[in-house]
């Protein structure tokens, strides 16, 4: 895999996971064999030999680069087209006397050149009197834009394809040099919007990266230039540049630096992806006005370029950005702004925090733009009940004995209680249409005498407050091993009138014989996907009501059932329509549905219409 790179470096990008490391995202790609390989955008899995040359031949069949087969009747069409005319010509010649470039490697070069030059290629044996216009044999030329003619061309001896891209990038023009009164102009040109965003090269010296002379191709409009900080000492270390590197200024003020690999292609990814974010970089003079005493919301995230995660966070930060325009986005480099960090107590990285109204929140979730716009809305609107001692004695020690309350009893510095935060705030969201269950915390570091007068010693601490009470004496404290809101939740179900019967042999028996349609969900109390699905089953049950009826069956009681029925694997959904005809049973293995609530209820409203108070007089009611 690594000749692969090695070969195809510049052509396409070749890269690797780690499905030991990185699960989900494997799952999520539809990995199940090792290794796998897959060919992006296109998604495409390849099942070709696993030799080097198999790969390459492979890639380059997958490739859109063109390679222009010029001949006497479109030479002058193809010179003139209005895609092609603007650019330089690379045309390999193959006759008599010497080499020409291979298939193979003009499809290379064509691929690492898009953008930049047109490469063509000429028969000469079929083609001898468009050879002898252009005064060539044999050989590989490059041309300047309009002048494909005779003795104009720059004969390129090699036959490997990265030093004929080597000498070709010599021959294109530099990026734009920025002078310090060009740059002052370009900087507040930006800040009034009145320019598109600049990608700038800070370097030491006259240098030329002749990869780096890509960029303008693979940035389109934006514009690039470079600045000798020799000459403009003064101005990079107002910026912190102590070495090269690629900062993207952006439109309405504010800029950011590259982290990643000097490549011509990485440098053009962040470019583009920095440019279209409102993102910018902060230090000393953002504290702590605008940042927290300007009343406007900020989220900053403190982190240092050696840090992978760090690195892993920053473009799920930007992606966030993209959907909140409403809060401003801020990063700090701690490693150029360390007093700054030390003054704010960042103690690790990176540490995300949100200042809303001057107030600090700080962010404890999955790196990823979900988890990050998630955190955002539920802070500006929070989803979970915060308690003080007046709204835990008004609210819990005198509750409703028609209400359940879950309380998580949390301290600010306690990593357990971190972990939690997301996702009892996503069980605060899950129950939000149940009025009956209200989901609150109390933070033991604020407010000590509640969790003392509760004795609350060990954090974090989940209660439940069940029906029937009217004070915080009777409660249910959480010991389940797994702490993500799907078991909280199926926890809490346990706990909730049901409208989901419990049914045995007998009872069974009776609804195969009964007309009245129902859904059962056989399960098993040890597994962990019934407990989840559990909640969901209620919804059914609920969502159903006066059309079909619910039970379930548990599958460790009632063993001989589940075998008769059939049930291989928990938690297994069945719809049992009724029997349509008196005296004849249905069968026991019913009609199998697929394990989504949704899915449940929208399939079920077809097919059962909602029975009338006559039509449930005329049946009767059982004794279930």
């Amino acid at each position: 895999w690594r000749d692969v790179a090695k070969e195809l470096e510049g052509v396409i990008r070749v890269g690797a996971v780690n499905c030991g490391d990185e699960i989900m995202l494997c799952r999520q790609q539809g990995i199940r064999s090792y290794p796998s390989l897959i060919l992006y955008p296109s998604r495409e899995r390849y099942y070709g030999g696993r030799d080097a040359s198999d790969f390459v031949d492979y890639a380059l069949r997958q490739v859109k680069a063109v390679v222009t087969v010029l001949r006497t009747g479109n030479f002058k069409g193809e010179l003139t087209d209005s895609e092609k005319a603007d650019f330089p010509w690379l045309i390999t010649f193959c006759g008599d006397g010497g080499d020409c470039l291979s298939k193979k490697t003009l499809t290379k070069l064509a691929a690492m050149l898009s953008g930049l030059v047109n490469v063509g290629s000429i028969d000469c044996f079929s083609q001898t009197k468009l050879c002898n216009k252009l005064g060539v044999e044999y050989g590989t030329y490059f041309y300047q834009p309009g002048e494909v003619e005779k003795d104009k061309g720059l004969e390129i001896t090699s036959l490997e394809y990265k030093e004929t891209a080597f000498r070709i990038l010599e021959q294109l023009p530099d990026v734009t040099i920025v002078d310090k009164e060009k740059f002052e102009d370009i900087v507040e040109n930006l800040k009034k919007n009145s320019d598109t965003a600049w990608l700038i090269h800070f370097v030491e010296g006259d240098t030329h990266d002749l990869e780096l002379r890509k960029l303008p191709a693979l940035l389109g409009e934006m514009n690039v230039g470079r600045v000798d900080c020799r000459k403009q000492r003064s101005k990079c270390n107002e910026f912190h540049i102590h070495k090269p590197t690629f900062a993207v200024f952006k439109s309405g003020g504010g800029y950011e630096f590259h982290h990643g690999r000097l490549s011509a292609h990485d440098v053009a990814a962040f470019a583009k992806d920095s440019a279209s974010t409102p993102v910018r970089m902060l230090g000393p003079t953002d504290f702590p006005s605008p940042v927290i005493s300007s009343r406007e919301p900020w989220i900053v995230d403190f982190f240092a370029p050696w840090c992978p995660p760090c690195m892993k966070l920053l473009p799920e930060f930007r992606k966030a950005s993209k959907t909140m325009r409403s809060i401003n986005f801020g990063t700090v480099d701690c490693t150029i702004h360390s007093q700054l960090c030390h003054t704010y107590n960042i103690r690790s990285y990176p540490t995300t925090i949100f200042y809303n109204q001057s107030t600090p929140f700080q962010f404890h979730g999955h790196h990823n733009a979900h988890s990050i716009k998630e955190f955002l809305q539920d802070t500006i609107q929070p989803p979970v009940i915060h308690l003080t001692p007046a709204s835990f004695e008004e609210h819990v020690s005198n509750k409703s004995p028609d209400e359940i309350w879950l309380v998580d009893f949390f301290a600010p510095w306690c990593g357990p209680c971190q972990q939690l935060a997301p996702e009892w705030r996503r069980l605060a969201k899950m129950l939000k249409k149940n009025a009956k269950v209200k989901v609150a915390h109390v933070d033991c570091q604020q407010h000590k005498t509640v969790c003392q007068q509760q004795n609350v010693h060990s954090y974090p601490t989940i209660r439940l407050y069940p029906m029937g009470t009217r004070n915080a004496a009777s409660f249910h404290i959480y010991n389940g091993w797994f702490r993500d809101a799907e078991s909280l939740r199926a926890w809490a179900f346990e706990f909730l009138p049901s409208k989901v019967a419990i049914l045995r042999w007998d009872v069974f028996q009776e609804i195969l014989g009964g007309s009245q349609p129902w859904i059962v969900d056989f399960y098993a109390p040890w597994c962990g996907h019934c407990q989840v699905f559990a909640p969901e089953f209620e919804r059914v049950a609920e969502a159903l009501e006066g059309r079909v009826r619910a039970g379930k069956v548990n599958c460790d009681e009632q063993q001989w059932l589940c075998q008769q029925a059939g049930i291989g694997a928990y938690p297994t959904v069945r719809f049992y329509a009724g029997a349509h005809t008196p005296g004849f049973m249905q069968d026991m293995f019913g009609e199998e549905l697929f394990q989504d609530a949704n899915h449940i209820i929208s399939h079920l409203k077809q097919r059962v219409p909602k029975i009338t108070h006559n039509q449930e007089n005329a049946q009767g009611h059982d004794e279930l």
